[in-house]
């Protein structure tokens, strides 16, 4: 398999996966939201950004710097070197990940109160024993990425998110059923945190073994040189861990911003607990699902090019290394822009086909911005650690966050959610600009912003025309006439969502955003997409 091709693979994979994932967690927002109301969500996602800050801290970086210095070692025959940092990594993560579940169960109660409504400290107990779990499995799958393997990680992840999704529904639904108050139902949907995380870890071990021969590869042949010592194996790790879990706390600690700002903004300006809770549901359990969904396909383009980007530089090719950055960009805005502005155009129906109203439409449409942003800040913060500068990514997320901190002061108490919106937007923008500058000076070359960027607004732009005209006129049609509200707005969206992904699908080759050497490495499905594009003559 060519490089670009093992790259484009990988990616795929892992993009695929990210998608199906998220379909699921779109299905049990959706019924949780209906289950247990806009309040509910509010004390869920109190639970989330604390556990997702703590399991950033708890695997330190750790697995995108074992999947690096495996991907190295392999890149130069070291295999011993590989695995026995992968056996470093694992003791590690296992004992961060206790210090961090005994941390956050300790301090539920003071965290709570914190984020301004005491009832969410059950869902945050809940949700804690996944620390124990996660961190574990994080290093087994660093390892495997280091090899460029990325099927174990994709179905994981996939049984992870499945079992996890069906526990949220069935204990939320049942708690309430039997006479629970709704905090004790969002206790029971964040548990399935841990449900689930056992469920990615019975996966996993399946890989192990039935991929045992990449845990041997090439010991047998490996020079009997002398081992790194433990300690130095340590050190190497923490150098480049401790930036890149900086740079991943920082994500969920943007979160945490609106966790602490804007319940207690809202309150200090006049509105009851109650209203408060539930706008930030709002925000939190609407807009900010729908704004992630592309971040997570550049998380797995990433994934992908980590290892990648880091074999590549560990032998010194720079021609590779601006390959596969210029691919990486230009992936990453192919699926975030025209994902961007398709929320942007059908935010109100997309809110009640999902969620029943369009209370929170002005807000989605506002963070569609932040999809874009918030994908381009994943995808050059990866080329940057990859390429050694592990310290930038860090620094311009800091900036990010300092600037979210200000704006939500500034805008929320005059704007509420969407206020918090526009300052995510902001907070996004310059931590994306700054690592697209840190990148051009890095790699050295320039970057084809007209490749990776121009020609996908283009093609996003002609997407958007006819979803809007669809969308105008498919409502026309069906207004009133199928007598729900809802089933209205469902239909608008899927039609609007289908010609968009065909025109879109057309006006890439069109524009030149994908050329007919990107179609033909796709894996499996290339060549006979070369033969259709041509046949219809759309790709040259």
């Amino acid at each position: 398999m060519s490089e670009k091709n093992s790259f484009l693979r990988g990616a795929f994979i892992l993009a695929i996966a990210a998608m199906l994932s998220k379909l699921l967690g779109s299905v049990y927002t959706i019924f949780l939201q209906n289950v247990i109301g806009d309040s509910g969500m509010g004390l869920y996602n109190m639970a989330y950004p604390i556990y997702q800050a703590l399991l950033s801290l708890s695997t330190a970086g750790l697995p995108v710097a074992v999947s690096k210095f495996v991907a190295e070692y392999n890149a130069i025959g070291d295999y011993r070197g590989a695995k026995k940092v992968f056996r470093v990594s694992l003791a590690v993560l296992t004992l961060t990940g206790l210090i961090c579940f005994v941390f956050l169960v300790v301090n539920a109660p003071f965290y709570a109160r914190l984020a301004g409504d005491p009832a969410a400290e059950p869902a945050i107990l809940a949700i804690a024993p996944a620390l124990l779990i996660v961190p574990f499995m994080s290093a087994i799958k660093g390892y495997f990425q280091g090899w460029q393997t990325m099927e174990p990680t994709a179905v994981s992840q996939l049984v992870d998110q499945f079992v996890r999704v069906v526990t949220i529904i069935v204990a939320a639904f049942l708690l309430l059923r039997w006479g629970y108050s709704v905090k004790i139902a969002a206790a029971g949907a964040a548990f399935g945190a841990v449900t689930g995380a056992i469920a990615g870890m019975v996966a996993l071990l399946w890989f192990i073994w039935q991929r045992r021969g990449l845990f041997k590869y090439g010991l047998e042949r490996a020079p009997e040189t002398e081992m790194e010592p433990t300690w130095k194996i340590v050190k190497k790790l923490a150098y480049y861990a401790l930036p890149i879990s900086l740079g991943a706390l920082l994500v969920p600690l943007m979160n945490n911003v609106d966790v602490l700002t804007v319940v207690n903004l809202l309150k200090d300006g006049g509105m009851a607990q109650h209203k408060a809770t539930e706008l930030f549901g709002l925000l939190s359990g609407r807009a900010f699902k729908l704004m992630l969904l592309p971040s997570t396909f550049a998380t797995a383009i990433g994934a992908a090019l980590m290892p990648a980007v880091s074999a590549a530089a560990a032998v010194k090719d720079q021609g590779l290394i601006a390959k596969r950055v210029d691919l990486a960009m230009r992936l990453t805005f192919i699926i975030s822009m025209p994902a961007a502005v398709g929320i942007a155009i059908l935010a109100g129906p997309i809110d009640i086909t999902l969620f029943k109203t369009s209370a929170g439409s002005e807000a989605i449409a506002i963070l569609s911005a932040a999809t874009l942003l918030s994908s381009v800040q994943v995808t050059t913060a990866t080329i940057l650690v990859g390429l050694g500068k592990v310290y930038l990514p860090v620094a311009h997320l800091i900036i990010g966050g300092v600037i979210k901190l200000v704006f939500n002061l500034l805008l929320v108490p005059q704007f509420g959610i969407n206020g918090a919106a526009a300052s995510t937007d902001i907070s996004y923008l310059v931590a994306a600009l700054l690592n697209l500058w840190a990148v051009q000076r890095a790699v050295g070359h320039n970057l084809q912003f007209q490749s990776f960027f121009f020609k996908p607004l283009l093609a996003s732009f002609f997407m958007g025309v006819f979803v809007y005209a669809t969308r105008s006129q498919i409502s026309l049609m069906v207004f009133h006439s199928l007598h729900s509200v809802r089933l209205e707005n469902t239909v608008v969206t899927l039609i609007a969502v289908v010609i968009g992904c065909i025109i879109f699908a057309i006006a890439l080759p069109v524009t030149g955003s994908i050329t007919r050497s990107d179609v033909e490495s796709m894996p499996r499905f290339g060549p006979m997409m070369v033969r259709l594009c041509s046949r219809i003559g759309i790709l040259r």
